[in-house]
């Protein structure tokens, strides 16, 4: 059975639908735990094409200071971490065994880097259609069940 359980969650019905599998799956292991993972796109302030468009917009010198770009992430990611706590609270109930955790990139390949590096055994996901080729399972699903050698089980 699966102890360590990631859940990509955006929000959305299906999302809500899959964290609900994954805590039923939690539920039949002892010690099993499930990890909630939001995925953010946010903009890398230290890519070159950011800090020649501040430079020429007169937002910022030649030098960014690197802590402080830092600290605008960390509480960027606290903030988003507290709001899927609170939307999550429904779902999961009293469960001590959640965590939630805030990854910046693209979905599919965040999901599978951060899935692969911390050692899940299992990903459960939502579907989503997104379109007449990937309608039976979403984009961001295919791309997550190709790209990773883990058990992916996608919930309706």
């Amino acid at each position: 059975m699966f102890t360590k359980i990631l859940v990509p969650y955006d929000s959305s019905e299906p999302a809500g639908h899959a964290l609900q599998k994954a805590m039923e799956l939690a539920a039949l292991v002892p010690d099993a735990s499930v990890t909630v993972l939001s995925v953010v796109d946010w903009h890398d302030y230290n890519a070159e094409t950011f800090k020649i468009a501040a430079r020429m917009s007169g937002v910022m010198g030649d030098s960014m200071d690197a802590a402080a770009m830092a600290a605008i992430d960390e509480e960027a990611g606290r903030e988003t971490a507290d709001h899927i706590r609170e939307g999550i609270a429904p779902l999961i109930g009293n469960a001590e065994n959640v965590e939630v955790a805030v990854v910046n990139g693209s979905p599919h390949d965040a999901i599978t880097a951060y899935a692969e590096a911390e050692g899940y055994d299992c990903i459960v996901m939502g579907h989503r259609g997104m379109g007449p080729v990937r309608s039976m399972i979403g984009s961001v699903c295919y791309s997550v069940l190709n790209k990773t050698h883990i058990p992916v089980l996608i919930v309706k």
